[in-house]
């Protein structure tokens, strides 16, 4: 049956013969002396166990007060200790235990401590924790560059092959990657790269979609405006991992046009690299037929 404490001790069974005043653990649910390195402490033995199976008072970690202990060395008053081989605390070590409120002499000297031992420290895998599906990392557009010659940025006026980053002016609207205007222009696809490292969190072979919003700016294209994306992995750069046709966009409501990336090979610490093209065909003379790209964004599954 559970139960719980209120009160400054709680009654443990001994795994041996223990002396007054020791910090201990539980070692197989039994108590037995905390060592220098052992963090997961629960109090400050009461009285003294003389075998294996006697039962002990321990004044817990959370209780008021202050609390005695035994010193493994000698120090002075105010000074911080730490956990001590044999379940004693000195003024130095790893494990915080509390700070002296009064002098030791020498080893086995009996000390009042204001006790604040930390609580237990675990590690945690990764691969234990709860996996979080479709978790956002946005690109940043200011990372896009040219996208056959990587070293450069893409321009801020569309030209050529080439989409660029429009500022659209700060506080009036968000920076977008847009094709220029490409009315009675006929067939235009122009292009830009972007990579996005693959974080420690994300989940190897996991979901990894590309959600892309897109429209038309100012006026549709009077044949067809899309959207695609090509994929490598820097690990495999031969191989385009996105699953996911060319999708249209030849309208003035931008929307969320989502792309599958194949995630089989995918594994924290990859580069993948992204070529995303918008293609235009448009054969009229009337108002500016621009493509526009609003943001681009990674949703992947993780753990931490």
């Amino acid at each position: 049956m559970s139960q719980r404490v209120e009160g400054p001790t709680k009654t443990f069974t001994a795994g041996a013969a223990l002396a007054q005043y020791r910090r201990v653990r539980l070692d197989s649910g039994k108590l037995a002396y905390a060592g220098a390195s052992d963090s997961d402490g629960v109090g400050v033995l009461e009285n003294a166990t003389f075998a294996d199976g006697d039962a002990a008072a321990v004044r817990l970690p959370s209780a008021e007060g202050t609390q005695k202990m035994v010193a493994a060395g000698a120090f002075s008053a105010g000074a911080g200790l730490y956990a001590a081989a044999n379940g004693k605390v000195d003024d130095s070590g790893t494990v915080p235990v509390g700070i002296a409120l009064e002098a030791s002499g020498a080893d086995g000297d009996i000390v009042e401590v204001l006790h604040a031992e930390a609580m237990p420290s675990f590690t945690l895998a990764r691969s234990s924790m709860t996996q979080e599906d479709l978790s956002p990392y946005p690109l940043q557009f200011e990372q896009a560059k040219v996208w056959d010659a990587p070293q450069t940025n893409i321009p801020g006026t569309p030209a050529t092959d080439d989409l660029g980053l429009i500022d659209n002016t700060f506080l009036t609207g968000a920076p977008t990657i847009e094709t220029g205007d490409l009315k009675a222009a006929g067939a235009t696809t122009r292009k830009t790269r972007i990579s996005w490292p693959v974080p420690p969190e994300y989940v190897a072979g996991q979901t990894i979609t590309l959600r892309l919003n897109a429209g038309m700016k100012t006026t549709v294209a009077d044949t067809s405006a899309t959207i695609d994306a090509q994929v490598a992995r820097r690990a495999a750069p031969n191989t385009d991992i996105c699953a996911t046709a060319a999708q249209s966009i030849n309208s003035l409501t931008a929307a969320n046009k989502d792309f599958t990336i194949t995630p089989t090979n995918v594994v924290p610490g990859d580069i993948l690299d992204i070529v995303l093209a918008i293609a235009v065909t448009d054969a009229a003379t009337g108002t500016a037929v621009i493509g526009q790209l609003n943001s681009a964004t990674i949703l992947a599954d993780i753990k931490g």
